[in-house]
């Protein structure tokens, strides 16, 4: 039975591990002409309401340099805008973790009761969301998110920079065949 138990041990800690990998989302004007931009600006300078200053400043940061890396230019205006904003919400998560419950929980720790287990935690998920607007036009053209559990390293540049990257690779969207 052990054997058993620990065969199934990397599967738990491998889903375990992803479930803080963003879940990323997009939607595109299917009118707009994506490959006719080549510079950006941003929508706005004032931090949007009830967002961490200096969180919005490692997110402008790192938005900068993913588009700098996929050929974009700073320009004013450009031709295209950028603008973001950043939230949380709670939920409340039950995981049932049946026959396996005594022995594994995916966020750490090992049980010892032997019977099935029922666990309640309350979780913060916090989302990104990165909109384009055509200048030209004033009209929205692009809108990606990415959400995922907040952790105490949540605010780290590194994770700020996998979160907009998670997003940006959505952007632009592939060409209509």
């Amino acid at each position: 039975m052990k054997s058993r138990h620990l065969a199934i041990l990397p599967v738990m800690l491998a889903l375990a591990a992803c479930a803080n990998t963003p879940t990323v989302n997009y939607d595109a004007d299917p009118s707009a002409n994506f490959a006719a931009y080549k510079t950006y600006s941003w929508a706005y300078q004032k931090v949007p309401d009830g967002v961490n200053p200096l969180i919005a400043d490692r997110v402008r940061t790192s938005i900068d340099n993913s588009l700098a890396a996929r050929g974009y230019t700073k320009a004013d205006p450009g031709d295209f805008a950028v603008g973001f904003t950043i939230g949380s919400r709670d939920r409340v998560e039950v995981n049932d973790m049946g026959v396996y419950g005594p022995f594994y929980r995916p966020w750490g720790g090992w049980g010892g009761w032997a019977g099935p287990q029922v666990d309640v935690r309350n979780v913060t998920d916090g989302t990104l969301v990165i909109d384009v607007y055509d200048t030209g036009t004033k009209s929205p053209v692009w809108h990606g998110t990415a959400t995922q559990e907040v952790t105490k390293n949540s605010g780290s540049q590194e994770n700020i920079d996998s979160a907009v990257n998670a997003v940006l690779a959505k952007f632009p969207p592939p060409p209509k065949k």
